[in-house]
């Protein structure tokens, strides 16, 4: 008599997002060692990422890269969206050129961080004093009434007040409250020493943001917290403020990459991975944990080929995740913000797409830039381009049951949520072994509401966006196993399990 099929269960598979750090050793299911371009969905699936459209319809002459997009709200509520770029600053995404609002601001490098302030947008960029738009007409240099604004370009809006590090990166100064124009350095305005405060040797700033009611220093290797002690209606009194914590051993690499994440929490990138500020407070013992633990040797390489001044980030509300962009190594790294683990670490997927500029709205919308000009993120295609969804699992001893056994593998199948017609391409490699076997399966999705089941390679399904069982048959022996699932979508596409029918053998 032939041995009996023996199914073994893989339960929304890779939902626990990337784990680099561990790859070559046996993991749950639940991990991926390949989730590319790749979110957790609503129902805590391993899902395909939307794309893009592009809309600007009138491209900027040469097509450099936009470098900044920013949400300018004025006291009504009013917004406009606000991009940078080399040679120029609109407030238009259709067609900035035709719309650019510089002026006689200097805009070489595009590369500005922007900030509301008192029915205002003030712009902050290296080597420059920041500039402002009030809604009409033009950006302009701030014109002091008093004393000499700083030019260090490392600045925010907070407290009624701007606050900027000045060009030798230590003297972050702040103007008079609700006056961007008063930069004495007595009276309503003033500055802070920050070479005094370092504990750890010297550094230098590299971000400024509020948070919880402290006013929130960053170096490369500090993070200071400046706060008043007296709870007033002005939210922080700088005549008052003294430190009230000093955290040595992480800190920002870049001020762009500083997210309030909701209420109570701000990520930023540091040296060691992205970081929660929340988490750093409570595990100051150790500020090296971080959100990004899992995969920390292939981000930090990424790192190594990045320019710091081109790394972007957002936090998008919304859609529950933060993205980390860098251009240089052409990925993103999306952090689910939904699910962090008890070690600090977070689920983590990658993304192909690595915009140039990010910028998440009031009104949900997630808009990206680059040499294309403005992207509107949504849909299943970068600007009609197919996306390709890449899973690949741990290795897997498939339980205590008859993990010490041989397996001969027979069948793979799938539960997969499908949009779009596609070829589902199976991969699976045993032992341990960089090669291994694939096999495709082809599925026709269609308007009407049908179900179908495919197996051996020939698959038609209908119905739209899904639930439908893919088989796919497939040979091999060994002790443990590793899959992956591709398609190119142009559709939902969500794996909700996998399952290996084996035929038990030996121990091993």
């Amino acid at each position: 008599m032939s041995q009996q099929l023996t199914k073994l269960d893989l339960v929304t598979p890779g939902f626990r997002g990337l784990n680099f750090e561990q790859a070559g050793s046996l993991l749950p299911p639940q991990f991926a060692t390949q989730a590319e371009d790749c979110i957790i969905d609503e129902a805590g699936r391993l899902a395909v990422r939307q794309g893009y459209s592009d809309v600007t319809t009138t491209d900027i002459t040469s097509n450099p890269a936009i470098e900044a997009i920013h949400e300018y709200v004025d006291n009504s509520g009013s917004t406009e969206i606000i991009v940078a770029w080399d040679g120029g600053i609109a407030n238009d995404v259709a067609d900035p050129e035709g719309n650019d609002i510089s002026g006689s601001v200097t805009d070489t490098s595009g590369r500005w961080n922007f900030a509301n302030f008192n029915d205002k947008c003030i712009g902050f960029q290296a080597g420059q004093k920041p500039i402002v738009y009030n809604g009409t007409g033009n950006f302009a240099a701030i014109s002091e009434s008093s004393g000499t604004a700083p030019s260090g370009g490392i600045g925010t809006a907070a407290f009624g007040r701007v606050w900027c590090v000045d060009s030798d990166l230590q003297t972050v100064q702040y103007s008079g409250l609700l006056d961007e124009t008063d930069w004495n350095t007595v009276g309503d305005s003033g500055s802070i020493d920050m070479s005094n405060v370092w504990t750890d040797g010297t550094d230098v700033v590299t971000a400024i943001a509020a948070f919880n009611g402290a006013l929130v220093v960053f170096g490369r290797r500090h993070i200071v917290f400046w706060v008043d002690g007296q709870g007033s209606a002005l939210g922080l009194d700088p005549d008052q403020i003294y430190v009230a914590d000093v955290i040595t051993g992480t800190g920002c690499v870049s001020e762009l990459t500083v997210k309030a994440v909701g209420e109570t929490d701000l990520y930023f990138l540091s040296d060691n991975g992205v970081q929660s500020l929340s988490r750093v407070i409570q595990e100051r013992s150790n500020p090296v944990t971080n959100l990004t633990g899992l995969v920390r040797s292939v981000l930090l390489s990424d790192l190594n080929e990045e320019t710091f001044a081109n790394i972007r980030a957002v936090y998008d509300a919304f859609r529950g995740f933060y993205l980390l962009s860098l251009p240089g190594a052409e990925r993103t790294w999306c952090i689910d913000t939904r699910a962090v683990g008890q070690d600090g670490s977070g689920v983590v997927t990658t993304w192909t797409l690595a915009p140039t500029a990010l910028c998440a709205t009031r009104d949900n919308k997630l808009y990206f830039g680059g040499t294309y000009g403005v992207g509107l993120y949504g849909g299943f295609s970068d600007a009609g381009t197919d996306i390709r969804f890449r899973y690949r699992s741990p290795w897997l001893d498939l339980g205590e049951d008859v993990g010490n056994r041989t397996k001969l593998l027979k069948r793979i199948q799938a539960i997969l949520t499908l949009g779009s017609s596609t070829d589902v391409l199976f991969r699976w490699w045993t032992n341990f072994k960089d090669v291994g076997r694939s096999d495709t399966v082809s599925v026709t999705v269609s308007s009407s509401a049908e179900w179908g089941v495919g197996e051996f390679s020939i698959a038609e399904f209908s119905g739209s966006a899904g639930l439908n069982i893919l088989k796919t048959p497939a040979r091999d022996r060994g002790q443990y196993y590793r899959i992956g699932i591709e398609a190119s979508v142009s559709g939902n596409f969500a794996v909700s399990q996998a399952e290996l029918a084996v035929k038990i053998g030996r121990l091993a």
